[in-house]
């Protein structure tokens, strides 16, 4: 895959955990590792269906499964969301450990999770 094919994830949250979830020791996820790929989607904001507002985060490779997990559903803020997918994919690039909002590069090795 190219450079194109790569997407961004934030290295918190996981289906399992929740959206502010940290699976990482110190010093992963690293560069090379294979991980697993977590598509969340928010759908609705107060009853209105919007557009595509969908974030990726990465777990351990372990967690990782196939399809959509879980059900939509609403959140106290007036927000549906839900965890749509889940694939597994390779860390291409880390950002600075020191940036408030951790995040990496990975190249998924199924392109439909895009």
């Amino acid at each position: 895959m190219n450079e194109k094919n790569t997407i961004t994830a934030k290295t918190i949250g996981t289906p399992q955990g929740g959206l502010f979830d940290n699976p990482w020791p110190p010093d992963f996820p690293a560069v090379g590792q294979r991980v697993a790929i977590f598509a969340y989607e928010v759908t609705k904001v107060d009853g209105e269906s919007i557009g595509d507002i969908r974030t990726f985060h990465i777990g351990l490779a372990e967690t990782a499964s196939s399809g959509p997990i879980g059900t939509e559903h609403e959140l106290p803020q007036g927000v549906a969301a839900a965890w749509r997918g889940c694939g597994t994919g390779t860390v291409v690039r880390v950002s600075d450990s020191t940036q408030r909002e951790r995040t990496c590069e990975v190249t998924p090795e199924d392109a439909g999770l895009l």
